[in-house]
């Protein structure tokens, strides 16, 4: 259209009122609006009235970037024939419509092209609609003559990984509801060079325009890259990781990393002693009684755990589960999965996953989910910060089983031992200062202490500093913890199938014990009572 980016251009809106002028001043040496140009406008718009004087008086003024005045009070038509075009402007300077009324004056799409240049038009002009409406158009109808380009704002980049990770397997069900723990492959293993997870770049923004010549600036995606930890590699472009090693790999704090893994070929009994390994251990055949295994990563037993010790800093997946016999003591910070679990205390920083729990004490601060064929929890307690969900819940014996929800178990364990050492401390700290007192009578009375004296006073003024400490971020720990152990009312129990009595369900601080069998319930707490609802 010939005109320059930075000119000065102007808009005439129609309000109720009458008709409003914006004037834009021109940028970096571009041309300032005209008033010629206002008043041609004016005139294709059969605007005859208007305020000429406040007009010249508005285009003397410098150093505005915009204004805006009334100009024209409302056009009364008194002839249809003499009525005329308007062109419309969006605010956001994307879009321009005309619209015609009947007019004994031809029109010329030159006259529109002119038109849109004074209103500072430089872009999207639809040529080819402005000829067709030479030939043919329809009164009192808008038509879109001009359109910005709106920006393509940027994708995401994606990240897919080729290895199963942690949250995505679950154990496969058949049809007659076997639950096969032997096929979890939670643990991904992995081959030096095998390549680990890929980044998926996203696509990259468009400038857009508008009407005005404006550049519209495309909104930025939010930065993804690929994080790793040991034992990964990355190509050139960081956009693929490998793996450096043989081992396994998992997802921590957002990185890929690839563990280092001890295997075990047969029992971990006798012929191997107590395994203690800073990476992850997996075991093809039992952990027997009175062994330990110890694993600053995953641990993995592909045969039974007896009454045997196993400690995960990650996660644990026993394929046979544990015949604990009152002896085994389970611990995983992260999630717990087996096939089954009796006579074992099992406690997980994470989620538990089992077909059946049986005479048991199991802590965690998740979610416990038993299911499968059996899908039972009978006897002994269970205790899950969010919640459990089971098929049967007790056993039609009214076996006496434990369910507690709502408050993260493992800090209720250790709110009850602050609650018992915290007397503990302030009765040992009350016999410091005693010996204090009268170490220091002592040394008023004879002017000072013999060595074997002033040592003890010495070490009695070092442990009172000492347990002072201890027992004020104690006792603070103690107050945080009890608000909270008050205050959770959170958790939730669902049986689908059989709830039998003998079963005591506690969420929060409120309890209550099933007096008769019922079936497919989930239980809430709602105020001071518990709610029990059909599924």
């Amino acid at each position: 259209m010939g005109a320059n980016i930075n000119d000065g251009y102007f808009e005439i809106k129609t309000n109720n009122d009458g008709f409003y002028l914006e004037v834009f001043e021109a940028k970096d040496g571009g041309k300032n609006v005209e008033i010629q140009e206002i008043k041609n406008e004016l005139k294709n718009m059969n605007i005859e009235m208007y305020d000429l004087a406040s007009l010249e008086e508005l285009l003397m003024m410098e150093g505005f970037e915009r204004i805006e005045m009334k100009i024209a009070e409302p056009i009364e038509v008194s002839d249809e024939n003499e009525e005329y075009f308007r062109i419309e402007i969006s605010e956001n300077k994307m879009s321009a419509y005309i619209t015609f009324y009947k007019s004994s004056r031809p029109f010329n799409k030159e006259e529109i092209i002119k038109d849109l240049g004074s209103r500072g038009v430089k872009h999207g002009v639809d040529i080819e609609l402005l000829e067709a409406l030479e030939i043919e158009r329809e009164v009192n109808s808008a038509y879109l003559i001009a359109k910005g380009t709106p920006p393509t704002h940027e994708t995401e980049a994606v990240i897919e990984h080729y290895f199963k990770t942690e949250n995505d397997v679950r154990p496969t069900m058949d049809a007659d509801g076997n639950v096969n723990y032997h096929k979890l492959n939670v643990i991904a293993h992995v081959k030096t060079d095998q390549l680990l997870s890929r980044l998926i770049p996203g696509i990259k923004g468009v400038d857009g325009i508008d009407l005005h010549g404006n550049l519209l600036t495309p909104k930025k995606a939010k930065l993804v890259k690929l994080k790793y930890g040991k034992n990964i590699t990355i190509n050139e472009d960081k956009t693929e990781l490998y793996a450096a090693c043989d081992g396994l790999v998992k997802i921590v704090d957002d990185k890929v990393v690839v563990n280092d893994a001890y295997d075990v070929p047969n029992n971990v009994g006798n012929s191997t002693g107590d395994i203690d390994f800073d990476g992850t251990v997996i075991v093809h055949g039992n952990v027997i009684t009175g062994f330990k295994v110890k694993a600053r990563g995953d641990v993995e037993v592909l045969g039974v755990v007896e009454g045997a010790e196993i400690i995960s800093g990650g996660s644990i997946i026993l394929h046979k589960g544990i015949q604990g016999m009152g002896k085994s003591n389970i611990q995983a910070a992260n999630n717990i999965k087996a096939k089954y679990i009796e006579n074992a205390n099992v406690t997980a920083g994470g989620d538990v996953h089992s077909e059946a729990i049986l005479h048991s004490i199991v802590t965690c601060k998740g979610t416990i989910t038993v299911e499968g064929k059996k899908g039972m929890i009978s006897g002994g307690t269970v205790r899950a910060g969010q919640g459990v969900t089971t098929r049967i819940l007790g056993s039609h014996m009214g076996t006496i089983t434990n369910v507690e929800v709502g408050i993260d178990p493992i800090m209720l364990s250790e709110y009850g031992e602050l609650k018992r050492e915290i007397p503990k401390m302030e009765s040992e700290l009350s016999k410091i200062e005693q010996v204090i007192q009268l170490l220091n009578k002592r040394k008023e009375m004879s002017g000072k202490l013999d060595d074997d004296k002033q040592e003890m006073y010495m070490s009695a003024v070092r442990n009172k500093i000492f347990l002072t400490n201890k027992l004020t971020q104690s006792k603070k720990k103690y107050e945080t913890m009890q608000t909270e152990v008050e205050n959770k009312n959170a958790g939730v129990v669902k049986v689908s199938n059989e709830l039998y009595t003998g079963v005591k369900i506690s969420i929060g601080n409120i309890s209550t014990h099933i007096r008769d069998e019922i079936k497919g319930v989930i239980i809430t707490k709602k105020g001071a009572d518990i709610k029990v609802s059909s599924l």
